[in-house]
């Protein structure tokens, strides 16, 4: 063609796509027109030069050298295509020179990458042999989820005393010292007293062999109605009761000046108007043959003397299992530990704080300031209206008495004290006791952390055989594995110390110290020392003979040659099973933070059928960390344990769990129980129907709510 086209270079539609389709471009880009573009473009009468590849024209570019110097093929000329009829030929667009084609480019090459991503998108990729061994020999562990980063983080914290509600701090052994004084008396006049109650309870009765009307006679020849005789008894035996229990109303006494008002002060006000209505009992002429309930009075008295008696000997009880040990565990849960959730530890420490927790005021004493206050108003506002406001004022004392003594539950006095009492007997036989209201009020659904002296205590793990390869010396072999062991500081520590000790060898110097899945490594004398399972050997490309790959075994490897082979033998405590399954059923997750490489859940599941799909098996980062001796901890105590094992760790969190449900629960029955009973002596002490508040139908509708109370406590010790 005359035009001038063909002196511009062509380039092949390959060529082009292999340009701008494969996305990586050279600095100077080619630009070519479409032969569509050129030919719809009018030219010129003269001839303009086009800019070269970097924009300047050619005459003041460098001029390439020919194309033999160069050895770059020359390129084809492109096809040429017969114009379209001018009147069917579309007018051109105004585009940018260049740009048509590099959108076209793109997306062919968009196109192009879609097919084979559509090819190959179900090909699984081959892992590589790092990845193979892993899957092989390392145990598979659990991960943490991670909330996403814009998520806002709430982090719930459980409720702790404020440290100026707490009184001074006591060291358990002058605590237990202390609560011990008084307490057989004391439980010795809670015997005398339910006998006492029931003396009165049977004066109370209408029983054909006591002949009231006959005795009345022969004491005052008819002046004195038996109504008034027997009322006058009855009030009498009440005061000896209620100096039998005088720690009611001086606690009740007590605690009102501490403005802390308290069960007791109920019990207290009834056994007071109980009294007042045993002396006026033969003014009211239409009374009839009711008495006074002081049958009621007394047993409320009794259970609240029980109370205290059960309250104080858990905290004695409590206080000397604590002391038990010069350094014991103390177990804490402490928030966002694993998962992002919170998880009980335990850490080896002096219990600071726990004389104080363990006189801490109570849950339902808590919830008595607010709940004593608004009953005693009630009651007494019930028997004004029963009385002055029926225009009957000397029902006033008759009124006041019932209506307290109903307000007065029985549960109330015994809510806290029976059930504490059943799990601190409990506890104290496996050496662990509550730190007080403030640790069970912490105990909630969490994770618990477990480590290698929680499944595997002390004297579990023997090394029952040494084995030594390649020639190298026992004492060294056993050194460098003793060395090795004792810087991971895990369970195998001890034996192995033992060993060491036995075989008159030395720990050595060690350096570069780092934890694995299976084992540990180290550098010790310029020799990089291996320690670990036979999986982690195979991990670590160490040669293993068919004979030397023994589960439950210690290897030890010195410059990548096996030196030595310590079976171990592991003896699980029949309590450890019961006790994961009793965490698991209480929604308590147990977190496997060992460090002992041969402990994994394969080998828990093979070896000791243990539950291990239940288990959480953190990766050993994490297990590193959660296992830290000086890692921060709560600083409220939850529980106090005198020895090691996973039965008074476990035993601890259930049985803190189970007090914090039977005390609110018991708080609940209580307090229906106390509002239902008012409400109904009101609606009968306002009708003055004294044939229905009779000793035994009074008695009946308390030891109902009693049976709840009774039941709770029952099943706060049983898991």
């Amino acid at each position: 063609m005359a035009d001038g086209r063909d002196e511009r270079p062509g380039y092949s539609v390959d060529e082009i796509l292999a340009e701008y389709g494969s996305g990586k471009y050279q600095d100077k880009p080619k630009v070519v027109e479409f032969p569509e573009q050129a030919a719809a473009r009018p030219r010129p009468k003269k001839e303009i030069d086009l800019p070269g590849p970097s924009g300047l024209p050619p005459a003041e570019e460098e001029a390439p050298g020919p194309e033999e110097e160069s050895g770059l093929p020359k390129p084809p000329t492109p096809i040429q295509t017969p114009p379209k009829p001018e009147a069917e030929e579309p007018m051109p667009e105004i585009v940018p020179q260049g740009l048509r084609r590099t959108i076209g480019a793109r997306l062919s090459a968009l196109m192009r990458r879609a097919d084979h991503f559509a090819d190959h998108m179900y090909d699984e990729a081959e892992p590589s042999e790092e990845v193979k061994k892993a899957e092989k020999y390392m145990p598979g562990v659990d991960r943490e989820e991670e909330p996403p980063e814009d998520a806002p983080r709430r982090v719930k914290k459980r409720p702790a005393p404020r440290p100026e509600e707490l009184p001074p701090d006591v060291s358990p052994t002058d605590l237990a010292a202390r609560w011990r004084k008084g307490l057989v008396s004391q439980g010795r006049r809670v015997v005398i007293g339910g006998a006492l109650a029931l003396v009165i309870l049977l004066m109370s009765l209408d029983l054909p062999f006591l002949p009231w009307e006959a005795w009345a006679g022969a004491i005052s020849g008819g002046a004195l109605p038996a109504l008034q005789l027997r009322s006058l008894l009855l009030t009498i035996l009440l005061a000896v009761e209620g100096a039998l229990c005088y720690e009611v109303p001086a606690n009740a006494i007590r605690k009102l000046l501490a403005r802390k008002p308290c069960p007791e002060m109920i019990a207290a006000l009834s056994w007071l108007f109980t009294l007042i209505d045993g002396l006026t009992a033969g003014r009211l002429e239409d009374r009839g043959s009711c008495l006074p309930c002081a049958a009621v009075t007394a047993i409320g008295l009794v259970c609240g003397l029980w109370g205290i008696h059960a309250q104080q000997t858990a905290g004695r009880v409590s206080a000397k299992a604590a002391a038990q040990a010069r350094t014991p565990y103390v177990v804490t849960l402490d928030e966002n530990k694993w998962n992002s959730k919170p998880a009980y530890a335990k850490r080896s420490d002096f219990p600071t704080g726990f004389g104080s927790q363990l006189q801490a005021d109570t849950g339902p004493d808590r919830a008595y300031r607010v709940a004593a206050p608004l009953l005693t108003l009630g009651a007494l506002l019930c028997a004004l209206l029963a009385s002055f406001g029926r225009g009957t004022p000397g029902r006033f004392p008759w009124a006041a008495s019932c209506c307290f003594t109903a307000a007065a539950a029985w549960s109330a006095l015994l809510v806290y004290g029976l059930p504490y009492r059943r799990l601190a007997d409990r506890l104290d036989k496996l050496g662990a006791a509550l730190a007080g209201w403030p640790g069970v009020l912490r105990c909630g659904p969490a994770g618990i952390i477990m480590t290698d002296g929680d499944l595997f205590p002390t004297g579990s793990v023997t090394v029952s055989q040494v084995n030594v390869f390649g020639g190298a010396a026992t004492e060294k072999v056993v050194a460098y594995t003793a060395t090795l062991l004792r810087a991971l500081d895990c369970g195998l520590t001890r034996p192995f110390h033992d060993l060491l000790r036995a075989q008159g060898a030395i720990y050595r110097e060690v350096s570069g110290v780092v934890a694995h899945e299976g084992g540990v490594s180290g550098i010790i004398r310029n020799q990089e020392v291996l320690v670990g399972t036979a999986d982690f050997m195979r991990m670590m490309d160490v040669e293993l003979k068919p004979g030397h790959s023994v589960r439950g075994a210690v290897c030890c490897a010195i410059d990548g040659q096996l030196a030595g082979l310590f079976p171990l033998r592991y003896n699980l405590n029949a309590a450890v099973s019961p006790s994961l399954s009793a965490l698991i059923r209480e929604n308590v997750s147990p977190v496997l933070a060992t460090r002992d490489p041969v402990i994994v859940p394969a080998m828990l599941e093979q070896r000791f059928r243990l539950p291990v799909d239940k288990l959480e098996f953190p990766s050993v980062e994490r297990r590193m960390e959660l296992s830290d001796k000086d890692q921060d901890h709560d600083p409220t105590a939850v529980a106090v344990l005198a020895r090691e094992g996973i039965s008074a760790y476990c035993d601890a969190v259930l049985g803190g769990r189970r007090l914090r449900l039977a005390a609110r629960w018991g708080l609940i029955f209580a307090i229906l129980g106390a509002v239902s009973g008012l409400v109904i002596t009101f609606y009968l002490t306002s009708i003055a129907a004294f044939a229905s508040l009779t000793t035994v139908n009074f008695l009946i509708f308390m030891a109902a709510w009693l049976v709840p109370e009774l039941v709770i406590a029952n099943w706060a010790d049983r898991f």
